[in-house]
C-alpha cells in the first residue's frame, strides 16, 4: 500500500473513530470529560508521580522518557481503536501546538502510550499519530510494562470481558499529563482547559529551563 493509501486510510479511520464515540464513547470513558476541552485553566505545580520509564515508540527502538529531555509533553493513555477520547485529545494536542510560537512549537511534542498492546503494533501507532502530527510519539510494551507506568502515573485501564476478540474496547483514564523539559509531572488535564491555557502552561515550563 503506497503512503498515500495508508494515510487515507487511517484519516478514515480516525474519522469513523470520532462518529463512533458519538455511540460508544460511554463505554470507554471515564468520570473525566474529554480532555483538553475548552473551559478553564490549569495551574502549574509538580506532581509526585510518574518518572522514568523505557517503552518502544513507533520506530520499534526502545525510548526512554529522559530520550525527550529538553522538551515539553502533553501525554496520554490510549489506544489507536479508541472511538472518542484519543482521536480527540491528540486532534487538541496538535492544537495547542499550533497555538505555540514556532520556537515553542518546536520544543513540544504529544505522546501516546497504548493500553492496547495485543493490537497496537509500532507500525499501526506510527500510522496513528504521525496522521495528527509527525512529530507525535506512540508507545507501547509488554503488559507489566504498561501496567506498571499506568500504576506510576495514576492511570487506569481494563479490557471488559465478553467482548470480541478483533473488535473489543478498552476502558481507560482520560487524564492527559504536562511534562516538563526534565520529566516532572505539572499539570493534570481532566476536560475544562482551554487550549490558550494549555499553550499558555507549556511556554511557562519551557521558560523556566530557558
Amino acid at each position: 500500500m503506497s503512503n498515500l493509501s495508508q494515510k487515507l486510510l487511517m484519516g478514515a479511520i480516525v474519522i469513523a473513530a470520532l462518529v463512533a464515540g458519538i455511540v460508544f464513547g460511554g463505554m470507554v470513558r471515564d468520570d473525566a470529560a474529554d480532555t483538553l476541552a475548552s473551559g478553564g485553566v490549569a495551574e502549574l505545580q509538580r506532581y509526585e508521580i510518574g518518572g522514568e520509564f523505557e517503552l518502544t515508540n513507533q520506530r520499534g527502538e526502545r525510548m526512554r522518557l529522559s530520550d525527550l529531555a529538553g522538551r515539553a509533553l502533553v501525554m496520554f493513555f490510549g489506544y489507536t481503536y479508541c472511538p472518542d477520547v484519543c482521536p480527540a485529545t491528540l486532534s487538541r494536542v496538535r492544537e495547542v501546538k499550533d497555538a505555540l510560537p514556532p520556537e515553542d512549537a518546536a520544543r513540544f511534542t504529544g505522546v501516546l502510550v497504548s493500553v492496547d498492546p495485543a493490537r497496537d503494533t509500532p507500525h499501526r501507532l506510527g500510522q496513528y499519530v504521525e496522521f495528527f502530527d509527525p512529530d507525535f510519539v506512540g508507545l507501547t510494551g509488554s503488559e507489566d510494562e504498561l501496567a506498571d507506568i499506568a500504576r506510576r502515573y495514576g492511570a487506569q485501564f481494563m479490557i471488559p470481558e465478553g467482548q470480541p476478540e478483533d473488535s473489543y474496547l478498552v476502558n481507560h483514564s482520560s487524564i492527559a499529563y504536562l511534562i516538563d523539559p526534565i520529566g516532572h509531572v505539572r499539570a493534570l488535564y481532566y476536560g475544562d482547559e482551554s487550549i490558550d491555557a494549555v499553550a499558555a502552561n507549556v511556554r511557562e515550563v519551557l521558560e523556566e529551563l530557558g
